[in-house]
């Protein structure tokens, strides 16, 4: 566990200004619990970074559970709201405190120049920096395209999934109903007094 807190802590020691966004979290006890591998780990955020624990006896502030893809995936999103309403992750505990948490890694502004530079020198450090920043765009470019073609595939032609017009369709259906049971209900109580 060990190495892997190293890692993490490397990494965002990338970003100079993560550790100050992580000293509000001083104190606090994230876990996640990461399904398909029934692993737990306790997150204890601060000023130097992030100690990482596979125990921990007292209580939780906040509980991100997920697959260990479906995790990763949620800090690098800037908006994690797709992902929470198809359970692909789940916040429970202090939500909003779950929120800022993944907020801070999906802020994340690394500069790879300086640690390329110091392994390759200034000019190849630089062409190594945008030809990673090109593959970079170009991959979320073709996961985002992915994601559309397999979305629309999943709504349009197998219709395993429901569009969001029809998932407004059935909120809106379900509301009338409530509203129509509701008055039903207030003249049955009217009728029996």
């Amino acid at each position: 566990m060990l190495m892997f807190e190293t890692v993490i802590n490397r990494y965002l020691a990338l970003d100079p200004e993560l550790l100050n966004k992580l000293a509000v979290f001083e104190g606090k006890v994230v876990k996640l619990e990461i399904t398909g591998v029934n692993r737990e780990l306790y997150m204890f955020p601060g000023a130097r970074g992030i100690q990482v624990s596979t125990e921990h006896d007292g209580s939780v502030d906040t509980i991100l559970r997920g697959t260990p893809i479906s995790l990763f995936k949620m800090g690098l999103v800037s908006n994690a709201a797709n992902m929470l309403l198809k359970g692909e992750v789940e916040i429970t505990g202090d939500t909003r405190l779950g929120h800022q948490f993944k907020n801070v890694f999906s802020q994340m502004d690394i500069d790879w120049s300086e640690p390329l530079a110091s392994i390759f020198g200034d000019s190849v450090s630089y062409q190594l920096h945008q030809s990673g920043k090109d593959i970079s765009r170009w991959g979320l470019d073709t996961i985002k395209s992915i994601s559309m073609s397999v979305s629309e595939y999943l709504q349009e032609e197998s219709r395993d999934v429901v569009t969001e017009t029809e998932l407004n369709i059935f909120y809106e259906t379900v509301d009338k109903l409530r509203n129509d049971v509701d008055r039903l209900q207030a003249k049955i109580d009217l009728l029996t007094k």
